[in-house]
Parts: C-alpha cells; structure tokens; sequence
C-alpha cells in the first residue's frame, strides 16, 4: 500500500541556519534601497546631478544590504516559523534601526567637519 504522505526534498546547505533564504532577502533589499536613494531629492547644485543621482544610488544600494544582513539574522533567528506578521514586524523594525543607526553616523560625521 503506498504512503499517503509526501516528502519533501531536503533543501541545500547552502543558505541553511542563520542565513537561510539570504539571497532573495538581498535581492529585495537591494531593490528597496536602490529605489528609495534615487527618489530623494537634490541639492540646487544641478551642474552636478548625474554624480549627486550616482552617490544616492549607491548610499541606497549600500543601505539596502545593511538592512538585508539585519533582517536575515533577526528573521531566522526571531520567526523560524515565518508568522507573516512577525516577518512585517521584523521588516518595520530592520528600516528603522539601520536608519537610525545610518542618521546618526552621518550625523556625527558632519560635526566632524571644520
């Protein structure tokens, strides 16, 4: 009589534990952080623009990956079970300590400056 039950392949090693599912997060936060540095707004310095465009881009693409590392780590270290409201809880929470964190930096890197 064959089992009623069906079993699952095992996923890879790659990507298992703390760092599971890593890449799609990247992908996402990359995206997220990409996006949201192009769309801020510029000084009124426009002989500039391309590089002012350039330089949010990449302060964005590098915001998006510090927040992809934090969500990953708290994801599968706090919602092993993947609640979806603890995962938009995790989410809102990610964005605002790493922008918290990135304020703050830029803050007292322009207090450094003669």
């Amino acid at each position: 009589m064959p089992s009623s039950t069906t079993t699952r392949k095992h996923e890879s090693s790659v990507g298992s534990g703390l760092w599971k599912r890593w890449r799609g997060y990247l992908a996402r936060w990359l995206l997220f952080g990409g996006i949201v540095g192009m769309f801020q707004p510029i000084e009124d310095d426009l002989d500039n623009f391309g590089l002012q465009k350039l330089y949010q881009a990449l302060f964005g693409l590098f915001f998006g990956a510090v927040c992809a590392v934090v969500f990953t780590l708290a994801e599968n270290t706090l919602n092993v079970q993947r609640t979806k409201w603890k995962s938009w809880l995790i989410v809102i929470s990610t964005w605002l300590a790493v922008k918290l964190v990135f304020i703050g930096a830029m803050a007292v890197a322009g207090e450094s400056r003669p």
